[in-house]
């Protein structure tokens, strides 16, 4: 939220200045934040005793950033943010020790990439949908603990993410808008780093995990 607040805080800033530059739209600036749920079943190697503590770790928080430069009223390009996280402590059944262990999780999702952008807005301006689609790199980081030991897991894939938006114009500089999101990707090898050993998983394909997810998010738009 610390970043979130700063990038708000910045945008004001660009706001209230660009209130003074070119009549031209061509700027717009989207900050985001709200829900998200993974959509991947929980696996069946997953035992019964822990799927309440997997299933858990499916749904958590997004926030993000849009920039986009319009070469017409209807077209244009720029640069995509956001992350996911999640988080979840307690105890886990492990079926390879066939006992229970204490476990953490904190996990974040990455998306970076270049955009591409269509809108439209109605014709007195207090109105617009926003259509995105941005393709880039999904980065998969978890910093959790087992038995109180610290691990990551890191890895990263191709990833996309499709955007529709609606947003109302406060006035000509400002609006108000919600967006759903569907991001996507799969992840096909991770490196996981343990009581200072670091090993490099490769997945086959029944073990590839997938890092689709939905996207729920409000915020607010800065148009210059």
């Amino acid at each position: 939220m610390r970043k979130l607040t700063f990038l708000l805080l910045l945008l004001a800033s660009i706001y209230c200045n660009a209130q003074q530059g070119a009549k031209n739209q061509n700027f717009r600036i989207a900050v985001n934040a709200g829900f998200s749920q993974l959509l991947a079943k929980t696996s069946n190697s997953v035992p019964a005793q822990s799927k309440n503590y997997v299933s858990a770790l499916k749904s958590g928080a997004n926030y993000g950033i849009d920039a986009s430069y319009f070469i017409s009223k209807e077209w244009g390009f720029g640069m995509k943010f956001n992350q996911f996280k999640s988080s979840n402590s307690g105890t886990y059944y492990d079926s390879n020790l066939g006992s229970t262990v204490s476990m953490a999780d904190h996990i974040t999702h990455t998306f970076i990439g270049p955009s591409a952008a269509t809108r439209y807005v109605s014709p007195n301006n207090k109105h617009g949908l926003v259509f995105t689609l941005a393709l880039g790199y999904l980065g998969y980081l978890n910093d959790g603990a087992l038995n109180g030991t610290s691990f990551k897991i890191k890895g990263g894939t191709f990833g996309s993410d499709l955007d529709a938006g609606y947003d109302y114009h406060v006035n000509k500089r400002f609006a108000l808008g919600v967006q759903a999101s569907l991001v996507g990707g799969v992840l096909k090898s991770y490196t996981v780093t343990y009581a200072n050993t670091t090993q490099k998983i490769e997945l086959d394909e029944k073990s590839k995990e997938s890092l689709s997810r939905i996207d729920l998010s409000f915020g607010a738009r800065f148009n210059f």
